[in-house]
C-alpha cells in the first residue's frame, strides 16, 4: 500500500502529541505514530503521557541535539524550567564522557561595566526553614579520585604566575594562595601575598588543641617554625630545631 503524504493547514494531534498547523507527514499503520519526513515547525509543542514524553537524539558533530532559545528580553520567564515532584530522586540527571571540558559548561555573558554585580554564574536557594539539605555536595561513589574536588582561580602575579585562589585537593588538603598545580604542604596551605595578611580573625577565639604527634622537625626549605600546643603550653619548634615554651599551661 503506497504511503500518502498529507499537508495540514490546521493543528493535529497524535496520540500524546499535539503540533500546531503547518508541516506535512506520513501516513502511518500506527494510529498513535505520526512519522515526519523532514523539518517541522510548530508554534507549540506539548505532552501529556504516563509513559516517555518525549526523546531527542542526534548523531551530528556540530549541531546540538537540542537548543532552548529565551528570546525575550525583560520579564520572568525563563529558558528552562525544570519541576519535580517526586522526592525519591533528583529533578534532573546529567552525564558525561568529557576529557577536556566540564560535564556541565556555564558561561556567564556579564557586563564591564560591573552592572551585573548581583548576578551569579550558579545562584543556590535553599529554600523551607528548617530544612537540612546541602548547598554543595561533593563525592565519589566508586573510589577517591586524583583531580581537585574544588579549584577556584581567578589571581596571577606581575610575574605571570598563576595561582589558586582556593583548592580542595582530591586528597582534601586545601591551599589558599598558593601555586596553580603545586600540592599544599598541609592539611591547610595559605600563602600570604602583598597587601594583605595571611589570615585575620576579628573578636573571636583561636583554640589550639595538643599536637597528637609533637613535631620533630620543620621544612626548612619554607623557613619559619611549628608552632603547637603540648600538655597545654604554648610551643614554637624554630626551622634550627630548637624548641621554646611561649606561654605555659
Amino acid at each position: 500500500m503506497a504511503i500518502g503524504r498529507r499537508i495540514f493547514l490546521g493543528g493535529f494531534t497524535a496520540g500524546a502529541v499535539t503540533v500546531a498547523a503547518g508541516g506535512s507527514a506520513e501516513a502511518a499503520t500506527d494510529p498513535a505514530v505520526t512519522t515526519f519526513d523532514g523539518e517541522v515547525v510548530a508554534r507549540t509543542f506539548r505532552t501529556a503521557s504516563d509513559t516517555l514524553s518525549a526523546f531527542f537524539k542526534t548523531t551530528s558533530i556540530d549541531q546540538h541535539a537540542v537548543t532552548i532559545y529565551q528570546a525575550g528580553t525583560s520579564g520572568s520567564a525563563v529558558a528552562l524550567n525544570v519541576v519535580s515532584d517526586n522526592p525519591g530522586t533528583s529533578a534532573m540527571y546529567l552525564s558525561g564522557t568529557e576529557t577536556g571540558r566540564g560535564t556541565l559548561k556555564i558561561a556567564h555573558r556579564g557586563y564591564a561595566d560591573g552592572s551585573d554585580l548581583n548576578a551569579a554564574a550558579i545562584s543556590i536557594d535553599l529554600q523551607t526553614t528548617g530544612t537540612a539539605a546541602q548547598g554543595i555536595y561533593v563525592t565519589s561513589t566508586n573510589g577517591a579520585t586524583t583531580g581537585n574536588l574544588i579549584a577556584l582561580r581567578n589571581s596571577t602575579l606581575a610575574d605571570s604566575t598563576k595561582l589558586e585562589d582556593f583548592v580542595v585537593k582530591g586528597s582534601g588538603l586545601v591551599g589558599i594562595g598558593t601555586v596553580r598545580g603545586d600540592k599544599p604542604r598541609a592539611q591547610v596551605h595559605i600563602v600570604q601575598r602583598p597587601a594583605a595578611p595571611a589570615a585575620l580573625l576579628v573578636e573571636g577565639v583561636v583554640r589550639v588543641g595538643d599536637a597528637a604527634t609533637v613535631p620533630t622537625s620543620v621544612d626548612s626549605s619554607a623557613h619559619g617554625g611549628a608552632l603547637y600546643a603540648q600538655g597545654g603550653a604554648l610551643m614554637w619548634r624554630g626551622s634550627n630545631g630548637t624548641v621554646t615554651q611561649i606561654a605555659p599551661a
